[in-house]
Parts: structure tokens; C-alpha cells; sequence
């Protein structure tokens, strides 16, 4: 060993016992590193017990100093100066390697010394227990035994822990059976251990023999006996447990309230939760420490309440409680499930000034994902994990995830390869964020290719893994691969839990085939709340809402509870087929269940009474929510409802209300509901104001879905020349959104030259898309060109595509009746008949003219008023009219899968005169609200 760079530089050229002798003098229990030198100096080595306690005592001082360096110069100096390694010294040896964690040169050491003493065999198995190779503890444990050393009540600790933590119970047993043999009972710390390990184990049964044979006060193991039943979610045994404690003078402290108080939280029992938290004063005068009010705050973050959380976290600050590292980790993680970035950045500058939080690795690892999953990945989440001076594997973890959510491919390659060369190993966590993360992003692709390299370092994928990767091929629509994901599932009997089997019914709805996802459902042994979310998922995101519905009912008699997921489903569900009744019903349920809690589930209400027609019932929840739990989403989700229904100006007020009085940052997706709503209302100047707005005030980019936004809030004022003006400046590509509003926009202005030039990119774009040629076709027959309309329907049939018919619905009397255009085979079609004559007959009196120019065959003007009584939203208006009650207040709700035309819009205005009723109308493109012959919308749609 090289002992030159020393940080007491030896400059001896001959042979130590040449130099003058000293005399070995006394040297102090702790000698400063810089008089090291002095003393060696100082050493007789013909007295080798001088030199050897000399030795021993430096190699002391080099534990207690934390200075590896120097106690690896010192064993080069010993090596160097001949110094005779005897048990003893080898032991003091040993135990500073241990003591530094060098696992190698310790099991070097330990394997060519003579005699191995129980304190060697205590080093070397607690520096294996230490470092986490807890098979290598064991293993030298049965080692020990084997050469006759008899462990001391030192090494069983370690052992019951290695145990433990391999949950491998039959080896836990064999070592305390052997304990038994040889007759060692052991202190408490023993005791404790081999307790913990029967608990950690889930053998409650064989801890619970065992503790009551020992007749312990140790309140320690009162503790652990509670815990564990907190554990197993047995709270009625945890608390008689407690009962106990008092008959038999131990007296429950801090510890046992705060195993009860945090159990109840992690399952969302939050009222039982309070009570242990608000009561604990009274269990013998102690009040709620940090673990107290940690234990809330974790707890209502893993049950999705990140907005209480936050609460919580202010009332402790409040009480003036300081609060640790684990509650800053869970308060940025509420944060960041929040994309509350001004909160985090508050919390932020809390650590900052506090010195202890803001070294701490596991905080600093914390703002890393907080600042990812607000999307701050260059300025927040890279610019923070380089301020870190100690990376661990975590911190690596985080900022590849971080990327990964970000959909940065270059980032994360960069960082894997820093990574790599920094000498850290990607875990098969590193890969799970990377495959994750991309499938989160929407980039499946991205997410295969990491697999892929993942897959050639010959990493086995886990059940993580593998719910990545099918979701992966979900979005990519790799059906081969999904398939062969499962066959390999199979083949290695991966367990098709809930993980892998709400991942394969996703991942074969995701690839269209729907049947294959039932197949999945059917076959699995046991289905839980998850595999029915993905499976009623599945069916609402196929298409088969009607499905998804029955689902449910068929998951409630299996006796599965539905929890806040499912509500969420559903609800969405709801909103696509606009059933307001069953849209009801859940929310009556998840107000008698208590779902209501959560942010997710009210934000989906909020969603579904908008999309259902009730606008007034989806601010009612919306103003329901308290201000602390309203998040961006909430005020987003209302927003958008009030643009869809053609309240542009409520929507602009409610934008003024958060960002001024709430003073909530709004996101690209507060401003494309916000643009949105401008382009449905015809609120040109208002519109382009926020667009600059964006960046001019909250430093954000506009991307493509707020550029098309523009493109139609101009398009449909009437300026197309300023429109394709407008699309030419844009920094990117336009898209088929982008042609798709100049081309609707020139069918309401009859603009054949600005349609025909959007229509040709259109076409190659959207080759399969029938709505494209049908807004070119009816404008050509709109202006009378019919040979033009006939030769793109030409095109439409050489290519393939076909137009879906139109169809309307109406939800009368607990079901959902259907119309399509120009049927007559509907089984109440004579009483319908008979209904549009007389509405004719009286809106004709009112003033309504059928206008012909909606009818787009070319015929007899006679024959074209007999089309346009067969539109579909006219006979499901007949229908409902003829089947609730004339002085009903109930407004009638129809859903229509095309645009409404203009004559049908005229005819309805003057229908809610004659008929005095209230009529909501869902279109494919917006709301309708006709009252009193004034629709909604303005007539600008």
C-alpha cells in the first residue's frame, strides 16, 4: 500500500527497528489525526504488546473520527512495519473494515484469520446484515455454529432480522428452535428480535404463543404485538391488546396511540383516525408528536386526499410541531399530486431554511419527482438533483422518472449513461419509472425501446414491468407483442394478480379486441375492485357504455365494493352517453358511501352533470367543494362545461375568480377551455387577449390544441384570410385540428375556396375520416354544385369510407330510446308522425320557413321539406314530447352524434315556444339550451 499521500508522510529509508528508539508513551482514548504521526513516530516496535495496544487504540480513534482513509494507512503501515497480526489485533482490524461497510477486504480479513472469535463472527454478520445481504447472514450464522463459536445475545439480533426481512419464516424457526436447544433465553433485545421476526413473518399466531409465555412489561413488545395486528388490519385485537397493557401495569405511550392513529389512516378510516389523534391527551397526558401528525398526513395522501393533506400540514404547523423529513417527503408528494407548484415551492423555501431538511437526501429526492410532475423538468427537476452532492440510487431513479413523465428521450439517455459512468447500476426500478414514465407521456413507443435495452442486459421483468409494458403496447396497438407479453406471463407462471390482469384486459381493449379483454376478466381465479375498474374501464373506452353500466350492477351483487375509481369510470361513462338518471344514481351512491372525499370523484361529477345537460347542478358541485380542496382540475372541468354549453362569459369570470381571488396558476388546459369557450360564444378580442395572455403573463407556451383553438375562434368570426394568415405564423406543423376548423368555418361562411384548400390537406392527413368529405360535399351542395358533391362522394366510396347515419337519443321513462335519420321502421314512428304534423302546423304559424338548403340531394323543394321532418333529433324530439307530461318542467335532453343542422335549430327554437318546454340539445360539437324560441349558443355554432 502506498503510504506517501499520507496525511502524516513517512520519510524512512531503512528498517523502523535502525531508528533510534523511544520509549512507548501513554496516548490519549482519542488522538487528533494531525498528532497521529507524532505518536507512530513516537512507537517502540521491540515492545510489540505496546505496539499492538498503540495500534488498536488508533484504529479506535479512526471509528470514532470517521476516518476510513486513515485507518486504511494505518493497516498499510502495519503491513509495512512487520507488525504481527494476532487475534486480537485482527478482531480490532476487523472491526474497523466492518465498521466502514468494506465488505470485501472484511470477508478477506475474516477468512485468513486463525482463529475466529464470537467477536469476528459478530462483525462480519452484522456488516452482511448491514449492507442488506441478508442470505449471506444467515448463511455465516449456520457457518458460525458449524466451527463450534456459540453466539452471544449480539449476533441473534442480527440473524432474527435477516429473517425478518426475507419474510422467510421455516429459517427464522430453525435459528430460534436452536436458540431453544442450547438453552439461551436471551435479554430483551433478543426477545424483541425473534418477536419482530414471527410478526414481520405474518405469523401473528406463533408471536402471540411466544409473548404470552414470556409474561413481558416491556412495553416495547406490548408495542410490536399491537403493531403487528395494526398490520393484519385487526384493529378490534390491536386495541384489546391495549386493554391489556393497563391490566398488567405497562402503560401505553406515545408509540401504541400512534400505531392505532396512523393503522386507521393507511386504510382511509380517517374518523376512528381523529379519534385517537384528538383523544391522546387523555391516555395519560401526552400530547400528538411529529410521528401523530405525520401519520394524518400520510395517510389521507395514499388514500387520495392530497388536498387534506395539505390541511393537516398546516394545522401542525400552526401548533407549532416541527416537522421531520418524512412529513416534508409526503407534503411535496401531496403537492406534486396537486400540480400545486406554488404550495411545493413554499415548502421548498421552508427546507431551504432549514438546514437539517435541506441536506436531507430523502427531501432532496422528493422536490426531484415534485418538480417533474409539475413539468418543471429543466429549470426544477434536472437544476435540484444537481444541487444534490450525495446521489443515491433513488435520486437517479427520480430524475430518469422525471424525464421519463416529461417524455424527454434525450434527458433520460443522457442521465442513464452519467449514471452508468458514475458507477451506479440501474435497478429493475430504474427501468420500471423509464417504461412507466414514457407509457404515462403517451409514448409508448419510447417505452418499448427502454424494454428492449432493459430485456439485452438480461434484467427479468417484474410484475411492474410487465403492467408497463402492456400498456405500452396499448398505446402503440402492438397487439403481437401484447400477446406475447402474455404468453410469457404464462409460461414463467407470473401470478395474474391484479397488477398483470387489469394491465392484459387494458392492454386488449387498448388493441380493439374487447372480447379478448372479456376473456382475460372471465378467466382470472379472483377478481377484485381493480380488475373490475379495468374491465368497466374497458368497456366505457371501447364504446360500450351500456356495458360498462351492467358491469357495475353485476359487480355490486359479486358483492365487490365499489370504491372511487369506479365511480370515476362510470361517471365518465355518463357523460359520453349523456345519461343524467344513472349519472344521479352514482352520485347518490357516492354520497352514501363517502366517496365524495375525494378530489377525482367530485371533479368527475362536476364533468358529468356538464356533459349531461345540467349546468346549473355542475356548479352546485363545483361551489360544494371548499375552497382549499378546489384544485386546477376542478376549475378547469367547470370552465370547459360552461364554453360546451355556450356561457362564454361565466367562463371568463370564473377565470378571474382563481387566478385573482384563488390565486391559482392556470395550465395549457385552463387555457384551451378558456379559448374554447370564447370560440363557442363568439368572443373574438376576448379570446385573443388570453391567447397572449399565455405567455405575456404566466410565462406559458401555447402548444397545438391552443393554436386550433385560435384557428376556430377566428375561422368562425368570419376571417379566413386572417385565419390562414394566422396558421402560416405558427411555429409548427399545422395539424388535422388545425384544417379541420378552417374547413368547418368556411361551410358556415360558404367559402368553396378556403374549404377545398383545408380540405386537401385533410384528405392526407385524415384519409379514413368520413366528416371531412362530408363538409366539402355539403358546402358543393349548398352553392348547387352537385357534380362537384357527387365526384367526393365518388371519392369517399373508392377510398372506403363510409359516413355514419345520423342518430339522435332521448332518455325517457329509465331507458334510452334511439332515432336515426329517415327511418320509418321505429315502432312508435305513426304516433311520432302524427306529432311533427301538428308541431308543423304550429310553428308554420309562428313563422318558421323549412330551409331547403340543409337538404343536400338534389330534388323537388316539396320532397326536401319531407327530408328534414326525418332528421333524427327531430323525431326524438316528437317522441319525448308524445311521452312526458305537457306540463312537465322536466327539460328534454337529446344527444345527437352529428352536428345540428341549421333548419333543425329553427324548428326547435320555435318548438319551445308552442310547446313551453325547456329543450338541451348535445351535439357532437357543443351544448344547445333552447327556452322561450332563444337557443344558447346565439345561433353562432
Amino acid at each position: 500500500m502506498d503510504i506517501s499521500s499520507t496525511p502524516f508522510t513517512l520519510h524512512h529509508k531503512k528498517p523502523y527497528l535502525d531508528k533510534p528508539t523511544y520509549t512507548n508513551k501513554p496516548i490519549s482514548s482519542f488522538t487528533p489525526v494531525n498528532n497521529v504521526a507524532n505518536v507512530i513516530h513516537s512507537m517502540d516496535f521491540r515492545n510489540p504488546d505496546k505496539c499492538i495496544q498503540t495500534y488498536t487504540l488508533l484504529l479506535k480513534n479512526c471509528r470514532k473520527s470517521h476516518n476510513p482513509q486513515l485507518g486504511l494507512q494505518l493497516h498499510g503501515h502495519m503491513v509495512v512495519s512487520g507488525v504481527d497480526f494476532c487475534d486480537f489485533l485482527s478482531s480490532q482490524l476487523l472491526e474497523f473494515y466492518c465498521k466502514f461497510l468494506f465488505v470485501h477486504d472484511a470477508r478477506k480479513l475474516f477468512n485468513g484469520m486463525s482463529e475466529r472469535n464470537v467477536f469476528s463472527w459478530t462483525s462480519v454478520i452484522g456488516l452482511y446484515c448491514e449492507v442488506g445481504d441478508y442470505v449471506e447472514t444467515v448463511k455465516l450464522f449456520w457457518l458460525m455454529v458449524d466451527e463450534g463459536v456459540r453466539p452471544d445475545r449480539f449476533v441473534f439480533p442480527k440473524v432474527f432480522k435477516a429473517c425478518a426481512q426475507l419474510k422467510d419464516y421455516k429459517a427464522g424457526r430453525d435459528v430460534y428452535d436452536y436458540m431453544m436447544s442450547i438453552g439461551f433465553e436471551g435479554n430483551n433485545a433478543v426477545k424483541r428480535a425473534f418477536l419482530d421476526m414471527f410478526i414481520k413473518c405474518g405469523r401473528m399466531d406463533i408471536a402471540r404463543r411466544l409473548f404470552e409465555e414470556m409474561r413481558s412489561n416491556d412495553v416495547i413488545m406490548w408495542n410490536m404485538m399491537v403493531s403487528g395486528y395494526v398490520l393484519k388490519r385487526d384493529f378490534e385485537r390491536a386495541l384489546r391488546y391495549v386493554e391489556n397493557m393497563r391490566v398488567n401495569d405497562v402503560i401505553p405511550d406515545r408509540v401504541t396511540w400512534n400505531t392505532i392513529l396512523s393503522g386507521y389512516a393507511q386504510v382511509g378510516q380517517f374518523k376512528e383516525a381523529a379519534k385517537y389523534f384528538s383523544e391522546m391527551g387523555g391516555f395519560g397526558g401526552l400530547e400528538p408528536n411529529v410521528v401523530s401528525w405525520t401519520a394524518l398526513i400520510t395517510g389521507n395522501l395514499q388514500n387520495g386526499n392530497p388536498s387534506h393533506a395539505l390541511n393537516i400540514f398546516r394545522k401542525m404547523m400552526t401548533s407549532g410541531v416541527k416537522p421531520n423529513s418524512t412529513t416534508i417527503s409526503s407534503v411535496i408528494s401531496a403537492c406534486a399530486n396537486l400540480s400545486s407548484e406554488r404550495h411545493g415551492k413554499e415548502i421548498h423555501g421552508y427546507c431551504i431554511k432549514m438546514e437539517e431538511l435541506d441536506s436531507n437526501l430523502v427531501v432532496n429526492n422528493s422536490l426531484v419527482d415534485f418538480y417533474s410532475k409539475c413539468q418543471k423538468l429543466g429549470d426544477g427537476a434536472k437544476k435540484h438533483f444537481n444541487r444534490i452532492t450525495q446521489k443515491d440510487l433513488v435520486s437517479w431513479n427520480s430524475i430518469l422518472a422525471a424525464c421519463a413523465i416529461k417524455g424527454s428521450r434525450n434527458d433520460a439517455l443522457k442521465f442513464l449513461n452519467d449514471m452508468e459512468s458514475q458507477g451506479v447500476s440501474p435497478d429493475i426500478i430504474t427501468w420500471n419509472g423509464l417504461i412507466t414514465g414514457f407509457t404515462q407521456y403517451g409514448d409508448g413507443n419510447t417505452a418499448l425501446e427502454f424494454f428492449a435495452k432493459m430485456c439485452q442486459l438480461r434484467i427479468s421483468p417484474n410484475t411492474t414491468t410487465i403492467s408497463g409494458v402492456l400498456a405500452a403496447c396499448a398505446q402503440t396497438k402492438n397487439l403481437r407483442l401484447g400477446k406475447a407479453i402474455h404468453t410469457y406471463a404464462i409460461r414463467n407462471e407470473v401470478e395474474m394478480g391484479t397488477g398483470v390482469g387489469s394491465a392484459l384486459i387494458a392492454m386488449y381493449s387498448g388493441c380493439d379486441d374487447l372480447e379478448a379483454s372479456y376473456a382475460v376478466f372471465d378467466g382470472l381465479p379472483t377478481k377484485d375492485v381493480v380488475i373490475w375498474n379495468s374491465i368497466i374501464a374497458a368497456s366505457g373506452k371501447s364504446g360500450f357504455g351500456v356495458g360498462a353500466l351492467d358491469l357495475l350492477r353485476e359487480m355490486k351483487l359479486s358483492n365487490v365494493q365499489p370504491d372511487s375509481v369506479t365511480m370515476i369510470s362510470t361517471l365518465t361513462v355518463c357523460s359520453k352517453l349523456a345519461a343524467l338518471r344513472q349519472g344521479r344514481e352514482i352520485h347518490q351512491y357516492i354520497i352514501r358511501h363517502g366517496l365524495d372525499s375525494s378530489n377525482f370523484v367530485c371533479n368527475a361529477l362536476i364533468d358529468m352533470y356538464g356533459k349531461c345537460g345540467s349546468i346549473n347542478k355542475s356548479r352546485q358541485v363545483f361551489e360544494l367543494l371548499v375552497a382549499q380542496r378546489r384544485d386546477v382540475v376542478s376549475w378547469n372541468v367547470m370552465i370547459a362545461a360552461y364554453g360546451m354549453h355556450g356561457f362564454g362569459k361565466d367562463a371568463l369570470n370564473l377565470f378571474r375568480r382563481m387566478t385573482a381571488q384563488e390565486r391559482l396558476k392556470p395550465n395549457h388546459v385552463t387555457f384551451t377551455n378558456l379559448l374554447s369557450a370564447c370560440s363557442h360564444s363568439g368572443l373574438t378580442d376576448e379570446g385573443r387577449s388570453y391567447f397572449n395572455m399565455m405567455k405575456q403573463e404566466y410565462g406559458i407556451e401555447p402548444d397545438m390544441e391552443q393554436y386550433a383553438c385560435m384557428v376556430d375562434l377566428i375561422a368562425r368570426s368570419g376571417n379566413l384570410s386572417d385565419t390562414l394568415e394566422f396558421i402560416e405564423r405558427m411555429p409548427f406543423e399545422p395539424n388535422a385540428a388545425i384544417w379541420g376548423s378552417l374547413l368547418g368555418a368556411s361551410r358556415i361562411h360558404l367559402n368553396i375556396e378556403m374549404a377545398e384548400h383545408a380540405a386537401k390537406y385533410l384528405f392526407e392527413l385524415e384519409p379514413g375520416s368520413s366528416g371531412n368529405y362530408i363538409l366539402l360535399a355539403n358546402i358543393y351542395s349548398t352553392l348547387g354544385k352537385w357534380e362537384d358533391a357527387a365526384r367526393i362522394r365518388c371519392l369517399m366510396k373508392e377510398r372506403g369510407v363510409t359516413k355514419a347515419p345520423g342518430c339522435s337519443w332521448i332518455e325517457v321513462g329509465r331507458k334510452v330510446y334511439s332515432f336515426i335519420v329517415g327511418d320509418t321502421s321505429h315502432p312508435f314512428m305513426d304516433q311520432v308522425s302524427a306529432k311533427m304534423e301538428s308541431l308543423y302546423s304550429k310553428i308554420k304559424e309562428k313563422g318558421y320557413v323549412p330551409d331547403t338548403k340543409f337538404v343536400l340531394q338534389n330534388m323537388e323543394e316539396s320532397e326536401k321539406e319531407m327530408v328534414l321532418c326525418g332528421h333524427s333529433e327531430k323525431l326524438a324530439l316528437a317522441f319525448g314530447l308524445i311521452s312526458t307530461s305537457a306540463s312537465s318542467s322536466t327539460p328534454l335532453r337529446i344527444i345527437k352524434n352529428l352536428r345540428v343542422c341549421g333548419d333543425c335549430h329553427s324548428a326547435i327554437k320555435y318548438i319551445s315556444v308552442v310547446e313551453k318546454r325547456e329543450i338541451i340539445m348535445r351535439d357532437n360539437y357543443r351544448f344547445h339550451h333552447f327556452v322561450d324560441g332563444v337557443c344558447s349558443c346565439g345561433d353562432y355554432w
